[in-house]
């Protein structure tokens, strides 16, 4: 009796990178940065009168929603890695995360827009000198943030060259 195996086609169902746990500690360290600007901005822009301010918090809160959606998709993704039920692993998932952060933040600059257009029409006093140090703040834990999820390091690889060798 000859019996065949199927051996030959089986593959790992992990198509996690090797620098998944690593990313998903810096999703949350920026989840956290994230949240507490938010805070800032959104109170900061309400006793000071700016739209700016309270923008960029609401703003803050959809990327920290983001963040914590990718975040939340790395640990899925991590925990569910060896189910053979996810025939093609759990690489997609990421990929859905930031379909629905997409949908969100496409929502929320609805909203943000409407809110400013009802300003023009019921102008609001502003503090400007003290929503421009808070509106620097929020630059620099978005530059801070961005650095983290690069990885802190100025180089750029991802195993290619550019010299795409044309001839």
């Amino acid at each position: 009796m000859h019996t065949q195996s199927t051996a030959a086609w089986q593959h790992p169902h992990v198509f996690l990178g090797a620098d998944h746990a690593r990313n998903e500690r810096r999703a949350w360290l920026v989840v956290g940065l994230t949240a507490a600007m938010m805070v800032g901005e959104i109170v900061a822009g309400i006793a000071f009168g700016s739209m700016a301010l309270l923008a960029d918090g609401v703003h803050m809160a959809t990327h920290a929603g983001a963040l914590s959606i990718a975040a939340l998709a790395y640990l899925y993704a991590r925990r569910h890695a060896q189910d053979r039920r996810f025939t093609f692993g759990t690489g997609k998932i990421g990929e859905l995360a930031g379909f629905s952060s997409a949908i969100i933040l496409g929502v929320i600059a609805l909203m943000i827009g409407v809110e400013s257009v009802v300003r023009l029409a019921n102008p609001v006093a502003i503090s400007f000198d003290e929503a421009i140090a808070v509106a620097v703040l929020g630059l620099a834990v978005n530059l801070v943030s961005a650095w983290v999820l690069h990885g802190g390091h100025p180089g750029h690889d991802h195993g290619h060259d550019h010299d795409h060798h044309h001839h």
